[in-house]
């Protein structure tokens, strides 16, 4: 069995072990589109990235034949590479390029009994990447040509692979003659051992890339004084090195007669101690920039943090029959997660969760521009599928090109027709336990951001009075423990559950027990949870 076919059996094993649930959780974070599908090329799933990639929603994708889908692939080698997949069974490797979109995809394929497993990269950039290198190429090779220094291009091992006019010259060979040979044919016996090791090294520093002065050999036997600079050079055949050669007999000869007085080796000295005084005196100057600059950068943050927290409502919200407690733990000075909690209407409470991607100051603009889209809709809009739509479709129109995007989870509660009502997009699903039962609300729709045409649902429960929520973001259950394994959805799911605490006391709890599995480490993600009591 093939090393490819062994990884495809080992991943299909890994998967058939691990549950439904694991899997798409995988699924859903790899960074490759992913598709599966069944012998009738039918799209049986499609993960976030193929959302992306594909510009289609899932809803569009899943229960139809690919061929239907992705029509401008019909006279591609794409469809009949996966049928042959099929019938032989083994993995197959793939480019090709959309025609309509002018973008081109490694694809990949993994055939199992049951269905077929399709991985797609966009490699657009590394295509146009190819057709760079081989242009700029051809004109290297012309200013090779005609330039008046000599120049040799080497491969890896050392060999010559071009060599110019100028260098013909120099060395007194035709190309012919030496193409193909090392570079160790130019060199006097003495060099030989050490110069190819040399040349890596200089050719790996381009500060220090200059080899020399150095003897070499001409074809009449006479040997210049040669200088050459060492560039390290990636080609379509491989990697190399150039080298662009002087002939600095004469200058050298000049030098050596100039060498060895007493009174340059004093002025040689005499420099040395002055570049060392003025050294350390740059060092400590620039430690001091260093300094001020950090703890001015500290006390902007900290003015970050102050203006973000004035930002966000009372941790202990309450209103006649419902009452809130949130903990808001950044994992910097300022975080990616935001909320708010208010009285849309009499009788009505909003509680808005937002999570942009990533955390730190990147994560907390986006938050402000959230928010900035967030106000002028605070009160219009009647639902949160109106609500998370407006917001959406703002975002979408004014801050598009910053590609980057976030969860959002909208919650009303109506204490006077006792329902709730909701819509997430992209969000993690929302706890609500009642009578010891835990039921979870899913997301609604996708990740806000993405499409300003995306639709997001709505739904509506009536809850009786006992019953309590928890919101959060995902930053809890995916904070890691030395062996890398996750806090976890299910763990914070079993503590709401079998837990009679709320509010404060319930997210203390969670709080403590994160930190037991993360065995003293600092958390690697911003953290918000929102309890909500009902009477």
């Amino acid at each position: 069995m093939s090393d490819t076919e062994e990884k495809s059996s080992g991943i299909r094993a890994a998967f058939r072990s691990a549950s439904r649930k694991d899997v798409i959780r995988i699924l859903e974070r790899i960074t490759d589109a992913f598709l599966s599908l069944d012998r009738e090329l039918k799209i049986l799933y499609a993960n976030f990235e193929a959302e992306k990639l594909l510009d289609i929603i899932r809803e569009n994708l899943v229960g139809k034949r690919l061929p239907e889908v992705l029509p401008q692939f019909g006279y591609s080698n794409l469809f009949p590479t996966l049928v042959e997949a099929m019938q032989t069974g083994l993995p197959k490797d793939l480019e090709i390029l959309d025609p309509t979109e002018k973008i081109w995809y490694e694809v990949r394929i993994f055939p199992s009994p049951e269905d077929i497993a399709v991985y797609l990269r966009d490699v657009t950039s590394r295509k146009e990447g190819e057709v760079k290198l081989k242009e700029s190429e051809e004109r290297l090779s012309e200013l090779v040509r005609t330039s008046l220094d000599p120049i040799l291009s080497l491969n890896d091992l050392m060999e010559v692979t071009l060599i110019n006019p100028a260098a013909e010259r120099l060395f007194g060979y035709s190309s012919w003659e030496i193409t193909g040979k090392p570079i160790t044919f130019f060199l006097p016996e003495r060099y030989k051992s050490l110069v190819c090791s040399v040349l890596r090294k200089l050719g790996d520093d381009p500060e220090r890339g200059i080899f020399g002065p150095f003897k070499a050999k001409r074809k009449n036997g006479t040997t210049p004084i040669i200088e050459a600079s060492v560039s390290k050079v990636t080609t379509s055949s491989g990697k190399g090195y150039t080298l662009i050669l002087r002939d600095i007999t004469e200058r050298t000869l000049t030098q050596r007669k100039l060498r060895g007085t007493v009174e340059e080796l004093k002025r040689v000295d005499r420099e040395r101690q002055d570049l060392l005084e003025n050294l350390e005196a740059e060092v400590e100057a620039r430690s001091n920039e260093l300094s001020i600059f950090f703890r001015l950068m500290k006390e902007e943050l900290n003015l970050a943090k102050r203006v973000q927290n004035s930002l966000l409502p009372p941790i202990d919200y309450t209103l006649p029959g419902v009452q809130t407690y949130v903990t808001y733990l950044p994992v910097m000075e300022v975080g990616g997660d935001w909320y708010d909690i208010f009285e849309s209407r009499p009788g009505v409470l909003r509680i808005i969760l937002a999570d942009a991607t990533g955390h730190g100051v990147q994560a907390a603009l986006v938050t402000m521009t959230i928010k900035g889209v967030y106000e002028p809709l605070k009160y219009l809009a009647d639902s949160p599928g109106e609500l998370i739509r407006g917001i959406n479709t703002d975002y979408c129109r004014n801050f598009k090109n910053l590609q980057m995007y976030f969860s959002c989870f909208i919650l009303d509660i109506d204490t006077i027709d006792r329902k709730i009502r909701f819509a997430s997009g992209g969000h993690p699903a929302l706890l609500w336990k009642s009578k010891k039962e835990v039921r979870l609300l899913e997301r609604t729709g996708s990740l806000l951001g993405l499409n300003s045409k995306m639709e997001y649902g709505e739904e509506e429960y009536e809850y009786s009075s006992g019953d309590s929520i928890l919101m959060l973001t995902d930053g809890i259950f995916e904070e890691f423990d030395s062996e890398h394994n996750p806090f976890g959805e299910e763990r914070i799911e079993a503590i709401f559950k079998e837990s009679s605490l709320e509010g404060k006391e319930l997210q203390k709890q969670i709080i403590k027990e994160m930190r037991t599995h993360l065995e003293g480490k600092e958390a690697q993600d911003d953290i918000t949870l929102i309890s909500i009591s009902l009477s």
